[in-house]
């Protein structure tokens, strides 16, 4: 969608800090940072996040 970590924080109420962090990989995101992303995104969660075996 060509955006910039800082409106996508902006949008679901989130900071760019948080969302550079969970795109690294270096947290997980809350449930509720999950939902509004995927809300965001238009997407189901699972698009978005999976878990490892």
């Amino acid at each position: 969608r060509n955006l910039i970590q800082a409106d996508l924080a902006e949008a679901i109420g989130s900071c760019s800090q948080t969302i550079g962090h969970i795109e690294r990989g270096e947290r997980n995101p809350s449930l509720e940072i999950a939902i509004r992303l995927a809300h965001y995104l238009k997407v189901p969660v699972e698009d978005i996040f999976q878990v490892e075996d």
